[in-house]
């Protein structure tokens, strides 16, 4: 349950895919309501690409659509739209996507809007004194974006359970996120710790953007016809 001063808010992950036998690539979108942890799926429509079929992205009005789509799935579930909304991506925000999604969550009354991009690499790295990798949650701020560690060593097992020196996230806010980074930063990595189908206590991605992917790789195999929106389908 939300604690005291914490407003109801919403997670949406948004990843790509590419039809199977085709060249196009559609836009899969993953909500997870963080209150009650139910997710909900949303198949988005044909997206674009910056260069030889690399870097997808959205048009303002498709970005536009998906998010108000999210929105009113949110509210029949919950009977009214969120206070806060958080969406996820792990490619860049062009402004005419950031433009699509922030009149989205306008027009619902959305108080509080954070807009993430989620960057799986990064050229820079923490180490550490000692015979184990920098701690998981390890978190420094750098000029307003953040390096998060989502693996790293872990005080309860004693050790590194892992193969390779760990990656941290690089995440970086658009410049018209309210929320701080660190506060982004925390509800990232809390949202690696959910995952009903694991027995592993976290993973790299957090969970709107991993389920988005995961579910996005069922999509690619249907063309035509409307598909669930039942996360629980999906896994």
């Amino acid at each position: 349950m939300p604690e005291e001063g914490e407003f109801s808010a919403c997670y949406i992950g948004v990843s790509f895919y590419r039809e199977v036998g085709g060249q196009q690539l559609f836009t899969s979108a993953a909500q997870m309501f963080d209150d009650r942890g139910r997710g909900f799926i949303l198949k988005g429509r044909r997206a674009l690409t910056e260069t030889r079929g690399r870097h997808p992205y959205m048009t303002a009005e498709d970005a536009k659509a998906l998010i108000t789509e999210v929105l009113t799935a949110y509210k029949a579930h919950h009977k009214n739209f969120p206070a806060r909304v958080i969406v996820l991506k792990t490619s860049r925000f062009r402004d005419e996507e950031a433009e699509g999604i922030m009149e989205a969550l306008d027009e619902v009354g959305a108080e509080m809007k954070d807009l993430v991009w989620v960057q799986e690499s990064s050229s820079i790295k923490v180490m550490r004194d000692g015979n184990y990798p920098v701690m998981r949650g390890t978190f420094i701020e750098l000029d307003g974006k953040g390096l998060l560690y989502t693996n790293g060593s872990i005080p309860y097992y004693g050790t590194y359970p892992g193969m390779y020196d760990p990656r941290p996230l690089l995440l970086c806010p658009h410049r018209t996120s309210d929320s701080t980074v660190a506060r982004i930063a925390e509800e990232v990595l809390s949202m690696t710790k959910i995952n009903w189908n694991s027995t592993q206590m976290n993973q790299k991605l957090p969970i709107p953007i991993r389920a988005a992917r995961k579910v996005g790789e069922v999509l690619k195999f249907v063309t035509e016809g409307k598909v669930s929106s039942d996360y629980t389908r999906y896994m």
